[in-house]
């Protein structure tokens, strides 16, 4: 085996091209798009209306063993 090293920065170089910055920038945004989305829904699916929120623990459910 002959060690030639003129194939190996060609075919590495063309592996590495950077993003263009146009593209780097939509994809960031759709992230932060998405990430706001989701905290949205979860803020959405988790929230407590305070006038039904109280401070007793619920009833426990019929056939609960009590110890």
């Amino acid at each position: 085996m002959s060690a030639d090293s003129s194939a190996s920065p060609t075919a590495s170089a063309a592996a590495v091209t950077p993003v263009p910055e146009r593209a780097a920038a939509v994809i960031l945004g759709s992230m932060i798009a998405l990430i706001l989305l989701l905290m949205a829904i979860l803020v959405q699916t988790t929230w407590v209306d305070p006038a039904s929120a109280t401070d007793t623990p619920p009833a426990a459910p019929a056939g609960y063993a009590q110890l």
